[in-house]
């Protein structure tokens, strides 16, 4: 490509270099080809620009820099060259975005439910789905794994490229924090943005809290989208409601979703049983009578960000109950398995204090015995969330089995002792480190109709323990701890 191309409406300092072709874009001088861009991102652990050099020998064509560099070869300084490295990536792919139809969803918990919800819904409308997230990149019916919540703005624009390559009209994905932070989106513009719910977590890298939610904030704004959905029972939600109220614009609205506080959208009756959930949903004050296997109150505010994100691209309430009372249930998120013995466990994602209550509480709700919570903290990671969590689970579990969840660089033993803190009641705790045997040890413990939630890996196949990750899944942990039970049963 040539460069003037690829820098379309990026702001430069200096003059552009003419007549050179660009035959692909690096952030990685030991990935760099020949005729490649190097583009040196200044990282939160080392700086690209002290690899220009190595890239140059690999055979780099350009640099693109934030300053200039004492190298021969022509270079394009800009002011942010991670915001350059976006939208040279959408450049480089010919801009596919505008070939569909985009939703973002971010917030700290119910971002993959959410987009699933939104992929059901819009294919029992007739659309063509891509979506983009933690447990994957699904491209109409073909599935690939993930590296990131939100890829790296190449293998975004290149994940873009496949999916408007194979007709999909529509693409919802899953917006971190940390893809806001550090600009990986920039120059994406989305349809709609749904704000979920911002509590605490990755406070290892924004530092406060009020860090963290400023820049989920962030995105429920004209340069990102072009209507916000927030939900107006989280306070920060409700502040954005408020300030567009104040702020008329043409350019932009908000839209707002909710079970206690007024709001746009909501949802009424709602009722809470082994077998799913039960609610009146209003939706631009047309009704629908849900009835979902989903399970808990988390899974209603989903459902309610779900629809109100597909009402506003012309989804109609038909299809949008359809989508939601069809809903299967997501890898990893409140998944249970029954047992022979007429115990359940539930395997869940959680993995923040607002998660862990919220997955606790509902299997708390509807589970008539004993409820036993298995989990860990991750390692490297926000520490002031592992007591507050330990206290979480002492409150809604009648024992909690405190093991191992990617430590990490991290001693797994010393991660424990942090969460245990959270605990008074020493009577109702026991702490075993390997998870498999942490979970053996909780099952053993469940007579009928109790249920032990693990927590913290939901649909992981890997344990990351020293740095590297291990082959590990909480579901093939129990479904061998099932297959032992039932030959026991056979002897």
């Amino acid at each position: 490509m040539e460069v003037t191309k690829l820098f379309k409406n990026i702001e430069v300092l200096g003059d552009m270099p003419k007549n050179i072709n660009i035959n692909g874009i690096s952030i990685d001088n030991r990935s760099v080809k020949a005729g490649d861009a190097f583009v040196c991102i200044s990282g939160t652990q080392v700086d690209g620009h002290n690899y220009a050099e190595s890239a140059v020998r690999q055979g780099a064509r350009l640099l693109v820099t934030e300053r200039a560099l004492p190298l021969d070869i022509p270079q394009i300084v800009v002011n942010n060259s991670r915001v350059a490295l976006s939208k040279m990536a959408a450049n480089f792919y010919d801009n596919p975005r505008e070939k569909f139809k985009l939703i973002g969803i971010t917030g700290t918990n119910g971002k993959t439910t959410t987009t699933y919800m939104i992929k059901n819904i819009l294919e029992c409308a007739g659309h063509n789905v891509g979506l983009i997230g933690t447990i994957g990149v699904m491209i109409k019916d073909k599935h690939y794994p993930a590296t990131l919540t939100t890829p790296d703005p190449l293998e975004l624009q290149r994940t873009f490229r496949q999916m408007a390559d194979r007709g999909v009209d529509t693409v919802v994905m899953e917006v971190s924090a940390h893809a806001i932070a550090l600009d990986k989106l920039a120059g994406v513009h989305f349809d709609v943005g749904v704000l979920t719910n911002i509590t605490q977590d990755h406070l290892d890298f924004f530092g406060t809290f009020k860090n963290y939610a400023n820049t989920k904030m962030r995105f429920i704004k004209p340069n990102f989208c072009s209507v916000g959905i927030v939900n107006a029972d989280d306070p920060r939600g409700m502040d954005l409601v408020i300030a567009m109220q104040n702020c008329k614009r043409d350019d932009f609205s908000v839209r707002s979703f909710g079970i206690s506080s007024p709001a746009d959208n909501f949802a009424t009756n709602i009722k809470y049983d082994i077998n799913g959930t039960h609610y009146f949903l209003n939706i631009n004050d047309e009704l629908a009578c849900i009835n979902t296997r989903l399970i808990g109150e988390f899974n209603v505010y989903n459902a309610l960000a779900a629809a109100s994100a597909c009402s506003l691209i012309g989804v109609d309430m038909e299809a949008i109950k359809l989508g939601i009372n069809s809903m299967d249930f997501v890898p990893g998120r409140f998944n249970m398995i029954k047992l022979p013995n007429g115990a359940g466990v539930v395997i869940d994602y959680a993995h923040t204090p607002d998660g862990l209550e919220n997955i606790l509480s509902s299997v708390k709700q509807i589970t008539r015995g004993k409820v036993i919570s298995v989990f860990g903290c991750g390692g490297n990671r926000d520490k002031k969330k592992r007591a507050i969590m330990g206290e979480i689970s002492e409150r809604y579990a009648d024992f909690t089995v405190l093991t191992s969840d990617n430590p990490r660089l991290e001693n797994p033993d010393e991660i424990i002792r942090d969460i245990d803190k959270g605990i008074k009641n020493k009577d109702s705790v026991i702490s075993i480190t390997d998870r498999a045997e942490a979970i053996s040890y909780a099952i053993s413990k469940l007579a009928s109709g109790d249920v032990a939630v693990l927590a913290g890996k939901g649909a992981e196949d890997y344990l990351d323990i020293g740095g590297k990750k291990i082959h590990y899944s909480d579901f093939e942990t129990v479904d061998n701890i099932v297959r032992n039970m039932r030959e026991a049963e056979r002897c």
